[in-house]
């Protein structure tokens, strides 16, 4: 940071700071991905579980909503999100919750910027700032993970800092926890990487009473922490929903979301470990051996699980940040200052009291234009419209089996489905004959169909169990078009 801290460069005119043009930025280009950011079943179904809370004033224990598991056991650990989500779609539609997916995102990232200016030049700070940008786009949902990603940023920033000057995180930090386990299950990571950094002050402490002291002063905020995190309405259900999830091996292989990162396609997380690789081999950067294993930690749960590349294009950056800036300013050598870095070294700090209210002003104005053109929901592969209004027009009020993904718009709709995304709800074993049912693997669809008493089902055209309802004695197509085929029960005698 030498060259460009010495360098005298003019004022910015409204004393607009990076991290606020990086929020600026990021909120602005999500508005504009619209309807894009609603591409997931389970958006439907939470919108409607927020709404049950409000109304209820309770949090849900067991499985509302479902027909099949009503009332199987349910930990409701998103009910915060689902309690914001609710009332925003209620008042302004689909543009409520994209609003509010623009707002979260843009403060995780001018979080992230803020933090990374400590260690990095201003130029690689927002380079690192743009491969966290980046990685998160496959997962850029209006889900409550993304309410979620500003406190993550901040935790991880606030690790970090309390390392880098050798004490342990404010206790005011801790009071973060409660809200993040409120909001989404992310929250256990915070505190397995607290717990990280810990062992990290403790084994690098140069002496035996300044370990003492560390591990004292760790242990104090992650005993805080850890009481915080069980501040919510499941306890140490919601605790330990986390592990029961990790545990649901053939449902972390079948959901999307939880399946690796397919190769054969251009992935962010590929664009971002060749960016790694480059800076690793290019400057030559060794880490330190506690820091590294938190890495490798981080780079494993993303090749296992694509959604966990959230958490490494965040996290990641701000592990790295303070080896990383010092040995590329160790390489880079005296060079003579450019205009670039006097630009780049006034917009690092902060913002005067003037250019916040500039960019505010013009988020806002962006905000309340987006709100004035709603968002309208097409048919789309978890969205069957065409397919519902027809079964409510001829009254097909039994039991539905349905395909995994329509679960969240039949609960949307008042129906209440076979299964839907709550799949720690469902539970693995229950998950595993569905697929396979389902899926022509076995010969179990039609005595599900009868045990569950179904009247008609719904599945996706391509989905291997129309053509098993085509050929199964007793049912009949009634209706199909490109995004979903309804069968019904004909055979009364069942």
């Amino acid at each position: 940071m030498t060259i460009v801290a010495s360098l005298r460069a003019a004022k910015s005119r409204f004393g607009i700071s990076l991290p606020l043009l990086v929020a600026l930025a990021a909120f602005i280009a999500v508005l504009t991905a619209g309807i894009g950011l609603m591409n997931d079943p389970d958006i439907y179904w939470h919108i409607v579980v927020g709404r049950w809370i409000l109304a209820h004033r309770a949090v849900p224990h067991v499985g509302i909503f479902s027909g099949s598991m009503p009332h199987a056991p349910w930990v409701a650990h998103e009910w915060l999100a689902e309690a914001v989500f609710a009332p925003l779609f209620d008042g302004w539609g689909w543009n409520g919750l994209a609003v509010a997916a623009a707002v979260s995102f843009a403060a995780a990232l001018a979080i992230l910027t803020r933090a990374l200016l400590r260690y990095l030049e201003p130029i690689h700070a927002l380079a690192a700032t743009a491969a966290a940008w980046g990685i998160m786009l496959p997962h850029l949902l209006a889900r409550p993970h993304i309410l979620a990603l500003p406190i993550m940023a901040l935790w991880f920033a606030a690790l970090v800092e309390a390392r880098e000057r050798n004490r342990a995180p404010p206790l005011w930090l801790a009071g973060l926890m409660t809200v993040w386990a409120n909001l989404h299950g992310g929250y256990m990571l915070g505190l397995v990487f607290a717990a990280f950094f810990a062992g990290e002050a403790v084994l690098l402490a140069p002496t035996n009473a300044a370990r003492v002291a560390a591990l004292r002063q760790w242990s104090g905020f992650g005993a805080v922490s850890l009481a915080a995190a069980l501040l919510t309405p499941n306890g140490v259900a919601g605790l330990w929903l986390p592990f029961h999830v990790m545990q649901m091996k053939f449902a972390l292989s079948t959901i999307v979301e939880w399946q690796a990162p397919n190769f054969q396609h251009l992935q962010p997380l590929e664009i971002w470990l060749i960016l790694a690789l480059a800076l690793a081999l290019g400057f030559g950067v060794r880490l330190p051996p506690t820091r590294l294993a938190m890495t490798l930690l981080l780079l494993h749960m993303s090749l296992t699980h694509q959604r966990n590349g959230d958490i490494l294009g965040f996290a990641a950056p701000l592990l790295l940040a303070p080896t990383v800036g010092d040995i590329i300013r160790s390489r880079a050598g005296p060079r003579r200052a450019t205009a670039r870095d006097g630009f780049f070294a006034d917009i690092a700090g902060g913002a005067s009291l003037r250019g916040a209210a500039v960019v505010g002003l013009i988020a806002a104005t962006a905000g309340l234009l987006f709100l004035q053109h709603p968002l309208a929901r097409k048919p789309d592969a978890y969205t069957p419209i065409a397919a519902v209004d027809f079964a409510i027009a001829h009254h097909l009020t039994g039991p539905v089996m349905n395909q995994y993904g329509f679960g969240g718009y039949l609960i949307f709709e008042g129906i209440k489905p076979y299964i839907d995304g709550r799949a720690e709800m469902y539970g693995d074993g229950f998950i595993k004959r569905y697929v396979e049912a389902t899926g022509g693997a076995t010969e179990d669809l039609a005595p599900m169909l009868d045990q569950y008493r179904a009247t008609w089902t719904l599945f996706a055209p391509n989905d291997p169990a129309v053509a098993l309802m085509d050929h199964m004695p007793g049912w009949t197509r009634v209706f199909a078009d490109d995004t979903a085929v309804i069968h019904i029960r004909t055979d009364s005698a069942r």
